[in-house]
């Protein structure tokens, strides 16, 4: 019951949105001309195990997709689309907590078909609740691989 309180939360947090400049939209890399647009509107299903503060996959079609998400659907909103023929989806999720965490892509970089990705978690204040962030975004399916590096910059952290 907490975990489904704290989901309707989160949506209810989602669609109060304001869109600020602070949300992550596009995730740009200048020295290769590499960039992501952050797929919106979904959610980590409770079922995800977590073995670390961040789970990071990369997911190539529907059914597997549909294990770890759900789509996240109010009158407003847009659901992000996905052509799982052309692309995979990445992802990192953030462990669920009563800690305000979030996650940010500091950089992607690609070469030749390798998609790097660095990121940092950000942790904030206690919660009354229970809360997850989460980061995906689309790639073609031609990047056959993809590294997750944790960028240690501690200036971020509150």
């Amino acid at each position: 019951m907490k975990i489904l309180f704290s989901i309707i939360c989160m949506f209810v947090l989602l669609s109060c949105n304001d869109g600020n400049k602070e949300n992550q939209k596009v995730i740009e890399n200048e020295k290769s001309g590499f960039s992501v647009e952050l797929l919106e509107n979904y959610f980590p299903k409770n079922e995800i195990e977590f073995n670390s503060p961040v789970k990071t996959v990369v997911i190539s079609d529907k059914v597997r997709f549909e294990q770890f998400f759900g789509v996240a659907k109010t009158m407003n909103n847009v659901i992000s689309p996905i052509d799982f023929d052309e692309n995979k989806v990445v992802a990192l999720i953030a462990k669920p907590s009563d800690v305000k965490k979030e996650i940010l892509i500091t950089a992607t970089e690609l070469k030749k078909n390798k998609l790097l990705v660095k990121y940092k978690l950000k942790q904030g204040e206690n919660q009354s609740f229970t809360s997850t962030d989460l980061k995906m975004f689309a790639i073609p399916k031609s990047v056959y691989a993809v590294d997750f590096v944790i960028d240690r910059d501690e200036s971020v952290n509150n």
